[in-house]
């Protein structure tokens, strides 16, 4: 994937995205299969897996 950093709103919302979404998908992924440090990262940064249950909020 290439994202090009022009200076641009637009390009810093792409950016933005992309930093927090690649490597959550990884956190989400180990967590999923079960490995503690995935799930304690999950909730420790508030990601919402539903298919973990320790990182459900409670409201």
């Amino acid at each position: 994937m290439v994202i090009v950093c022009d200076g641009t709103d637009e390009a810093a919302a792409r950016i933005r995205r992309v930093l927090h979404n690649d490597p959550a998908t990884g956190v989400m992924r180990h967590a999923d299969a079960g490995y503690d440090l995935a799930v304690e990262c999950a909730v420790e940064q508030g990601l919402h897996l539903p298919m973990v249950a320790a990182t459900q909020r409670k409201r």
